[in-house]
């Protein structure tokens, strides 16, 4: 049983869990020893000072907000974060160096004054790993300005205005009280140096080094807003832990067996599948022994979280036991305990004031969202999450298609096609070949509310004027589904496979070979890459199709076929 007492306690043991390294970069880093402790310098008697030498002019330095470095990395240790600390000179261009690690760090944090430049390093650096996380496809990312300048309101306007109109736009970056924040896993949070003068307002703000670890924790925990966000994180911090012992287990003396199974398969190549395959199946193992979802998707992590999500919200929903007697259940236990036998009974009870258990089986995302359009973005976003391996429309940056059993395309008519093909038979290629494939039809919206068991696959799409609709939903036709087979002929490129050409801007095509006449003529076509289905959706979907195609029809006796009322 859980003892967290609320959302934020799940949020922040998921993160300590995950986050476990920690860049600093300030060029005022020391190991704390102060001022006062250096050599005393030689002892002079005062004198009375000439009035003709003039008095020496002195500029105007600006305060100094030093980092305890030493305490902040023991703090660091003490909580299982891995510090490092970087003091750039004055010459240095530290914004290249500082990205590249980005990439291996959990939390960056940076001063704002470096060299008295107002920010100027600063953003470099926010700017340079903002833009290498997005060729890498986009992360979550805490960059936590930990600065003596209390002036918050500019620094985060300045952090807001280097970051690209579109970009903005794009990611719905908001500004808070004290942080920029995403819709997609960015938070930059201003933190103050304790110390120094500030107005009394910011107090709450201030953080001392030896309490900055844990702060910079709470706030990388704020990412993780949902439950599922949790599962991610603690599912790939168990993954973390797990990664020597599964190492372990693969000793080279476990190549002999896996040479054996690889020169006795009919296709050596689906060994290679197989390598990976067993190496996944004993890190679910690791993640199974950790009780993750159990944890941070059981009964009392989902009760925390809607509270957390509908604070305000007293939701329930009526359930008619007859024409003029309603019992309710709250929306809380509904998700908690799912429509059990008896409420689902009475959910359908023929009354007046039941809408049916349906009804609201379609509208429990609805709470959740601002309102109902939202609610069905997000239903068909989750589908495409859940059903889809890789799609185009999102940043799969070193993804390069290759055509086979589950592959979704489109030609310039806007007519949807599966690719069918088996896997074996799109490997290996020595010269062109046809490749089969079944005709998807689009589900209106319409059909999406009366229909939506008949939706096979939802892939996202770039909206236009024309037309803005970011998702389409896709079906095979209604009609016998083998009908609309067809095949269409390719080419292998270098590595024996149908492997996708790229346009200039970034979409990816497969090229047809041209048929001549006599043979089902057909030019050579560009076909759009649009998806990759997960394998299993894939092989459920050509079983279906076998189904349909193996069904046997025969003549009955008519009184005895009939089942009479």
């Amino acid at each position: 049983m859980s003892t967290f007492q609320t959302f934020d306690d799940f949020r922040l043991e998921a993160t300590k869990q995950f986050a476990h390294t920690l860049i600093v970069v300030d060029d005022e880093a020391s190991s704390g020893a102060s001022a006062a402790s250096a050599a005393p310098g030689e002892l002079r008697r005062p004198t009375r000072f000439d009035a003709s030498t003039p008095l020496p002019i002195v500029e105007n330095q600006p305060f100094s907000h030093p980092l305890k470095a030493d305490i902040l990395v023991e703090t660091s240790m003490a909580l299982g974060l891995i510090c490092s600390v970087l003091k750039p000179k004055k010459a240095d261009k530290p914004a290249e160096n500082v990205s590249r690690a980005a990439q291996k760090a959990d939390i960056l944090c940076i001063d704002w004054e470096m060299h008295r430049d107002s920010g100027k390093t600063a953003i470099e650096i926010i700017s340079s790993v903002l833009s290498s996380d997005e060729s890498f496809g986009g992360r979550l990312r805490l960059v936590a300005i930990y600065t003596g300048v209390s002036d918050k309101d500019t620094i985060l306007k300045k952090v807001m205005a280097s970051i690209p109109k579109a970009t903005r736009e794009r990611r719905e970056i908001r500004l808070g009280e004290t942080y920029l924040a995403s819709n997609d896993g960015l938070r930059v949070v201003w933190l103050l140096k304790k110390g120094g003068t500030y107005p009394p307002a910011l107090e709450k703000f201030a953080v001392v080094e030896s309490e900055l670890p844990e702060r910079l924790q709470k706030e990388f925990s704020y990412l993780s807003d949902g439950v599922l966000t949790n599962v991610a994180i603690a599912t790939i911090a168990s993954i973390r832990a797990a990664t020597h012992n599964v190492i372990a287990k693969f000793r080279k003396d476990m190549d002999g067996p896996y040479f054996h199974h690889r020169g006795t398969v009919q296709n050596p190549e689906d060994a290679e599948e197989y390598a990976t395959s067993i190496i996944l199946s004993e890190l679910k193992n690791a993640i199974d022994s950790n009780s993750i979802a159990d944890e941070f998707a059981g009964k009392a992590a989902l009760d925390k979280a809607i509270s957390h999500a509908l604070p305000d919200k007293d939701l329930v929903f009526g359930v008619a036991k007859d024409a003029t007697t309603v019992a309710f259940t709250t929306y809380k236990d509904f998700i908690i305990d799912g429509i059990k036998p008896t409420i689902k009974k009475n959910f359908d009870a023929k009354t007046p004031l039941s809408k049916g258990h349906k009804f609201y089986a379609e509208h429990l995302a609805t709470p959740l969202s601002s309102n109902e359009a939202s609610s069905k973005k997000d239903m068909l976003r989750f589908a495409a999450l859940t059903g889809l391996a890789a799609e185009a429309e999102s940043s799969y940056p070193h993804h390069k298609p290759t055509l086979s059993l589950g592959t979704i395309v489109a030609d310039a008519t806007g007519t949807y096609s599966l690719c069918v093909q088996a896997s074996c038979d799109s490997v290996r290629l020595k010269k062109a070949q046809p490749f089969l494939f079944a005709q998807l039809e689009i589900v209106t919206d319409e059909e999406f509310q009366k229909n939506k068991e008949k939706i096979e696959f939802v892939v996202p799409r770039k909206p236009t004027t024309a037309d803005p609709r970011e998702f389409i939903c896709l079906k095979l036709s209604d009609k016998a589904p083998y009908a609309a087979l067809r095949s269409i002929v390719f080419a292998p490129t270098g590595d024996e496979k149908v492997t996708a050409k790229k346009l200039p801007n970034g979409a990816f095509y497969f090229e047809s070979v041209a048929v001549p006449a006599g043979k089902k003529a057909e030019k050579h076509r560009r076909y759009m890459w649009v998806a990759d289905v997960k394998r299993r959706r894939a092989l459920r979907t050509v079983q279906f199709i076998g189904q349909e195609m193996g069904r046997i029809g025969f003549d009955e006796f008519e009184a005895f076929r009939r089942k009479y009322e």
